[in-house]
Formats: C-alpha cells, sequence, structure tokens
C-alpha cells in the first residue's frame, strides 16, 4: 500500500543537519535554519505538484538546538 504522505526528516547526523526525504538523504547543512528551510522548500514544491501530503519533520536535537537559540536571543 502507497503511504499517503510525504515526510521530509531534518536530523543531527553528527555534526551537521541531515535532510531526508523518506529514507533517502537529499542533503546536508551546517545551520538548522538552513536545513529547515532547504526541507521547508522542497516540501512546499512537492505539495504544489502532488495530491498526497507533505510533513516536514525534526529530531528531538534539532527542537533542543532551536529552544536554546531562542533563550540565547
Amino acid at each position: 500500500m502507497l503511504n499517503s504522505s510525504i515526510d521530509y526528516h531534518v536530523t543531527d547526523v553528527g555534526g551537521a543537519w541531515g535532510i531526508f526525504r523518506g529514507e533517502a538523504q537529499i542533503g546536508v547543512r551546517q545551520c538548522p535554519c538552513d536545513a529547515i528551510a532547504f526541507a521547508n522548500f522542497f516540501a512546499d514544491w512537492e505539495s504544489l505538484s502532488s495530491r498526497r501530503r507533505v510533513n516536514v519533520l525534526s529530531d528531538p536535537d534539532l527542537h533542543h538546538t532551536l529552544r536554546s537559540y531562542r533563550a540565547n536571543a
């Protein structure tokens, strides 16, 4: 059965942030904000060209990093 949604994941890959579409890695960025922007760009494009639901997900490490950015701002 075909999955009804397309998932993009942003996850820590050891000193950088990996961007995955499903199980395939499609990019790596040093800055977590750049990684999110990269994933959102492709998710936005795919949501316009597909009838399937598109999600951008992140791991707990990214949430922790973004919270620390907010605390230091």
